[in-house]
C-alpha cells in the first residue's frame, strides 16, 4: 500500500529542535555508554547511522515488540536486501510499519508496511529516521542531512545532524507527528 505525504512535518524542525544538549561530532561506532545516553545529540556520517539503525532494527527483531516502527529512508531505493529483508522480519510481529521515502522504486507487498510516499519538496526528504514505538520498547534515531544526495563522490560522506533517543516523551512526540501526518492524508 502507498500513502502520499502531503502534511508539512519534519523531525528535525520539531523533535531535535526542542531537546537539550549540545551536539556531539560522532566519527567511530558509538560506545556503549553513548548507546544508552537517553538522548544524545550528534553530527555524523552514514556509516554511524547505519551502525545505530541496525542496533535498533536487531532489538525488534530479536524481542519481537507489538510496535509501530516508523522508518525514513529519504528514497525508498534506498531501503533494498538486507534492510527490507529486515524490515520485513519486523513486521512479521509489528503492529505496523510505515517507510517513507521519495517513490522511485517499485516496493514488495507486505500485510504490515505501509509505504509513505514523499513529494520532492517534502521537508522529510531531507531526513532518515528511525521511530520505534512499543509499550515495553520506546526507541528512536533522527538525522537532518546536511549536504542531500548527489554531492560526494562517495554517498557514505554525506553528514548528518541529529537525535538518539530513548526517553518515552521524545520518541511518543515523534511517533505522533508521524502518525499525524499520515492520518491526514
Amino acid at each position: 500500500m502507498m500513502t502520499m505525504l502531503t502534511k508539512d512535518v519534519s523531525l528535525y524542525r520539531d523533535v531535535f529542535q526542542q531537546t537539550e544538549g549540545d551536539v556531539q561530532r560522532v566519527t567511530g561506532m558509538l560506545s556503549r555508554q553513548e548507546l544508552d545516553t537517553a538522548s544524545l545529540k550528534y553530527e555524523t556520517k552514514v556509516p554511524q547511522l547505519e551502525y545505530m539503525c541496525l542496533i535498533m532494527e536487531n532489538m525488534v527483531i530479536t524481542k519481537k515488540p507489538r510496535a509501530r516502527i516508523y522508518a525514513g529512508f529519504q528514497k525508498l531505493s534506498r531501503c533494498v536486501e538486507p534492510v527490507l529483508e529486515r524490515f520485513c522480519a519486523m513486521a512479521d510481529h509489528a503492529e505496523k510499519v510505515y517507510i517513507f521515502g521519495e517513490n522511485d522504486k517499485e516496493m514488495p507487498h507486505h500485510p504490515n508496511i505501509e509505504y509513505v510516499s514523499l513529494p520532492a519538496d517534502h521537508p522529510l526528504i531531507r531526513e532518515w529516521f528511525l521511530v520505534i514505538q512499543a509499550p515495553v520498547m520506546k526507541m528512536m534515531m533522527t538525522a537532518y542531512d546536511l549536504d542531500g544526495f548527489g554531492t560526494h563522490d562517495i554517498e557514505e560522506n554525506r553528514n548528518f545532524i541529529g537525535i538518539k533517543s530513548n526517553q518515552p516523551k521524545v520518541v511518543d512526540q515523534a511517533a505522533q507527528l508521524l502518525q499525524s501526518a499520515i492520518d491526514s492524508n
